[in-house]
């Protein structure tokens, strides 16, 4: 992790004009093609929710300026990123939030994401683990489809952690889609970042070969 120098960051602007609100965050929601996804994990008994977050995150981490993170007066920039995801308990239909570190091969991670969930007994995470800034919380709704969703959470203008969530697929003529809704601060991340995002996502899954 490295302390940014505001006087020589190009962003430098933007952050102070976006920093001037109370509420400085904005969330879209868009649609992912995941036919191609839905057919690689069927082929290998892999979890399609652990893949789209692999997917996501192998995005999100090559993209630096989703790496920064307000801590106050200070701007810092982690080296990677980790997810922090929703999963259910099949028995009490409760959520648990479970961190996992991010890394390895597709087949790898979701391998390890199974590992944590089973291993996990509490809810959440300890309190030291949920004051990191170096995550993305994500979370899916697999029940049904939506167009627009919001996120709870604290009105601090220096949360920077990008919430992303995801909806039930659904066949479009031929082609499985899903809504992807991304969360994020205004003072670090602008249209063209989220752009980014969703369009890295979605190359990635186009490669995919089932």
């Amino acid at each position: 992790m490295e302390v940014v120098d505001l006087a020589a960051w190009p962003r430098r602007e933007h952050f102070r004009f976006f920093s001037g609100l109370g509420f400085p965050f904005y969330n879209v929601t868009t649609s992912l093609d995941v036919t191609r996804l839905h057919a690689y994990v069927r082929a290998r008994d892999l979890s399609f929710y652990h893949a789209l977050i692999y997917a996501t995150l192998s995005v999100m981490n090559g993209l630096p300026d989703f790496l920064y993170k307000i801590r106050g007066e200070q701007v810092v920039k982690h080296e990677k990123l980790d997810p922090s995801f929703v999963t259910l308990d099949p028995e009490t239909h409760l959520l648990k939030i479970v961190n996992v570190p991010f890394g390895g091969t597709l087949e790898e991670f979701c391998a390890q994401c199974a590992r944590r969930e089973a291993a996990q007994t509490s809810y959440f995470p300890s309190p030291e683990a949920e004051g990191r800034d170096d995550l993305v919380y994500i979370s899916c709704l697999p029940w049904f489809s939506f167009t627009s969703l919001t996120n709870e959470m604290d009105l601090d203008p220096d949360d920077s952690i990008p919430r992303i969530t995801w909806g039930r697929y659904e066949d479009r003529d031929g082609k499985l889609t899903l809504p992807y809704a991304v969360q994020l601060n205004h003072r670090l991340l602008d249209g063209w970042h989220l752009s980014q995002l969703v369009g890295g996502v979605q190359d990635f899954l186009d490669r995919l070969e089932p």
